[in-house]
């Protein structure tokens, strides 16, 4: 709900090198018209954070269980002749609908075949058993945040808009800097979506002003093709929504003084983030983690 606290996406750690899950990606419409996605766990969390080591082992079954008929009619297809057939090996079907999908490990330095991280041939039916994935983490792979979500090619955006995204973190970032050891973190998704009120006008708001008119080098609106500063889609923290045009904030609690490790995704379709944080509208001061350690102010 708009304007509500932000809640912290459960988290699933390995175990002795091992990570088992079991994710069901499920649609729904809501009252908007608008169609969402999520990942859920088989004891209802969702889109949890998947937190491995350098190393360990993601197994990670994956249930399709959309719903949206409505769109299913149309496929695509990358090969002459491809259509749908539950008989067929989901790591070839080549199947590209509304109603497959499978699971793309953004960032990750795993191998483009079936079972771990390829995209162009593997289909996921919602007739189809739990399909496996067995992803080992390199050893060598930075730490730090990552993502997934599914990627079957023409259906990508509208599934990523809806929700369809999750955070994967690769732990151990407290050895290239020390100052981050022992930090309470917090995990933010910032997903994009069609806009709620797509013919509403700019307002100011006690939270913030108007959106600024954004134009590129020759002078055309960079916003949404349209002009007066409204954006091209809204946006959502953790899955409370901040929409246009009243901007209605999310809240982040935290302790006077206190400092925490904040690790933000951006997981949206179509949106860059121009970041800024903002307590009683003045900038706040932020240390970039990393390598090294230095305040900024992060826009």
């Amino acid at each position: 709900m708009s304007g509500s606290a932000t809640p912290e996406p459960a988290d699933l750690h390995s175990q002795d090198g091992v990570l088992s899950v079991d994710l069901t990606l499920r649609n729904d419409v809501a009252a908007s018209g608008q169609t969402r996605y999520c990942y859920v766990t088989g004891d209802g969390k969702q889109s949890p954070n998947l937190r491995l080591h350098p190393g360990d082992l993601l197994v990670l079954h994956l249930k399709n269980a959309l719903s949206d008929t409505s769109q299913a009619a149309t496929t695509h297809s990358s090969g002459p002749g491809v259509s749908a057939n539950p008989e067929t090996d989901p790591c070839t079907r080549e199947e590209m609908t509304a109603l497959t999908t499978n699971l793309h490990f953004h960032g990750l330095e795993i191998p483009a075949v079936c079972h771990q991280d390829e995209v162009l041939r593997t289909a996921i039916d919602p007739s189809d058993p739990p399909f496996e994935y067995r992803v080992r983490i390199p050893k060598e792979q930075p730490p730090g945040l990552y993502w997934h979500h599914p990627h079957i090619h023409g259906f990508t955006e509208s599934k990523i808009l809806g929700g369809a995204s999750g955070a994967l973190i690769i732990e151990g970032v407290e050895h290239s800097n020390s100052k981050l050891a022992g930090l309470p973190e917090r995990v933010f998704v910032v997903r994009d979506q069609p806009l709620l009120n797509p013919y509403a006008k700019p307002v100011q708001t006690g939270s913030m002003p108007a959106p600024t008119v954004m134009r590129d080098a020759e002078g055309d609106i960079l916003n949404a093709g349209t002009d007066g500063g409204m954006p091209a889609k809204d946006l959502s923290i953790n899955q409370v929504p901040v929409n246009f045009p009243e901007y209605q904030p999310a809240v982040i609690r935290m302790k006077p003084g206190e400092r925490q490790l904040w690790r933000v995704l951006n997981a949206s379709a179509d949106t860059y983030l121009d970041l800024q944080v903002l307590f009683r509208t003045a900038p706040q001061m932020l240390g970039v983690g990393g390598a090294r350690w230095r305040p900024a102010i992060v826009r």
